[in-house]
């Protein structure tokens, strides 16, 4: 099944890679991730570390499972709770779920809920009862306390390891190599865009562009909204190019018989600039591991590292960008 994107000559000049994480995006599709039986290598500490938090009840908690109602572990869940124009702080976002009209409570939960049955709560939602949706927001900012806060700086680090990636590929090939390279595409002729999608559905942009939304917590499929009269966003997972990764990964395996597996993962993983925070979080490791590994790297001239705020950013020096190509006659 495939999700179908098409594209006037308008959409094209309309374009645009969100310049920051979307707060909602990432609450919501991380609600996917906790319950996933399958879960990424890389969340799978993420994934056990909020399971052991959970534990402490017996009972799961009633907002978290009122968002377990509204979010399914796959299929459709509303629109409102990941509301338009893009918001980059749950704040923001917050105030625009609680001032969801009713007609767009009651389209959404409609689509939601078709068929299966709704429960009472949620049928006094769709009228618009503000008691209810009151506490769905509440419910919001509890879930994003336990599940998107605590991974905040992964989050940022990846979507803007993401949009330089995307970036790159817009100054290199256009528009149309930008479109090609997002993760799930399966086909681009200069008009449709085709992508991996759990229905088939067809998106007419009729001008109003299109905005790509990188997501740390998307791993899978690209995703969009319901409603195809709102304006137009697809959501797919943050990583780099997929050329850049295929050439990371086949230099980490290049380099583990002189650096060792770990120092190898860690040095591919730089191919994008990773906070400390960020860096642990993809090879799956702790942030004290992951600086003593940076030290080790930095101090043989691989990377460099500088301060960024409270954070400390990583990139790879010349000599690390040669060691990553198995080009060192030439750095």
């Amino acid at each position: 099944m495939t999700l179908r994107m098409v594209f006037e000559r308008a959409d094209l000049q309309r374009v645009r890679v969100a310049v920051a994480p979307d707060p909602m995006w990432e609450l919501v599709l991380s609600l996917h991730q906790v319950r996933e039986r399958r879960i990424a290598h890389r969340f799978a500490p993420w994934q056990q570390k909020v399971r052991h938090r959970l534990q402490h009840g017996t009972q799961t908690p009633r907002w978290l499972s009122t968002l377990f109602t509204l979010v399914p572990p796959e299929g459709r869940f509303p629109d409102f709770l990941t509301p338009g124009p893009l918001v980059t702080d749950l704040g923001a976002g917050c105030e625009a779920v609680t001032c969801t009209p009713r007609w767009h409570l009651s389209s959404d939960l409609a689509a939601v809920f078709a068929g299966r049955s709704a429960p009472g709560w949620v049928r006094e939602l769709a009228t618009g009862d503000r008691g209810q949706l009151n506490s769905v927001v509440a419910a919001v900012r509890h879930a994003y306390d336990l599940l998107v806060a605590p991974s905040w700086h992964a989050v940022r680090d990846a979507v803007a390891a993401d949009r330089v990636a995307r970036l790159r590929e817009l100054s290199g090939d256009g528009v149309g190599g930008l479109l090609a390279g997002v993760p799930g595409v399966v086909g681009w002729d200069g008009e449709v865009l085709e992508l991996q999608y759990p229905e088939t559905r067809s998106v007419q942009l009729a001008g109003r562009g299109l905005t790509l939304v990188p997501s740390y917590f998307c791993t899978s499929k690209p995703v969009t909204l319901i409603d195809p009269e709102l304006p137009p966003v697809l959501v797919y997972p943050a990583t780099a190019s997929k050329d850049t990764q295929q050439a990371a990964d086949e230099a980490s395996r290049r380099l583990v018989p002189l650096l060792g597996r770990t120092r190898a993962d860690f040095l591919s993983t730089l191919s994008t600039p990773h906070t400390t925070s960020a860096l642990a979080a993809s090879v799956s490791t702790s942030i004290g591991t992951a600086s003593r590994q940076a030290t080790v790297l930095r101090e043989a001239g691989l990377i460099s590292s500088e301060r960024r705020g409270g954070a400390v950013l990583h990139h790879l020096t010349r000599l690390g960008e040669a060691m990553l190509r198995g080009d060192l006659q030439h750095w």
